[in-house]
């Protein structure tokens, strides 16, 4: 509801103090989630990590460990992606104030 009024007067020339507030910390935790958990970059080091082990720049151990950190954090990064995808700012402070 507050994302359509936003929309709504932003394009007739209106901007009010909250909701530009919470439209700005809604687009700085996307861009904070796509940063830090972007799966592409994680698939591309798993990738990276394989190809070094192949040409024989790491030897197994450092490839293992490697490679079970990088699956640890691929994973924990689909699982907060697909958890808070679903969540605005809005619905956290309509939680809290119930």
């Amino acid at each position: 509801m507050f994302i359509i009024d936003d929309v709504i007067l932003r394009t007739l020339g209106f901007s009010l103090q909250p909701f530009d507030m919470i439209w700005l910390l809604e687009l700085m935790r996307d861009y904070g989630l796509k940063e830090k958990y972007d799966l592409k970059k994680i698939n591309n080091q798993i990738k990276e990590n394989r190809l070094l082990f192949e040409l024989g720049e790491l030897d197994e151990a450092a490839y293992k460990e490697k490679h079970e950190l990088l699956m640890h954090e691929l994973q924990r990064a689909q699982e907060i992606t697909e958890t808070l995808s679903n969540i605005s700012i809005t619905e956290g402070m309509e939680s809290r104030t119930r």
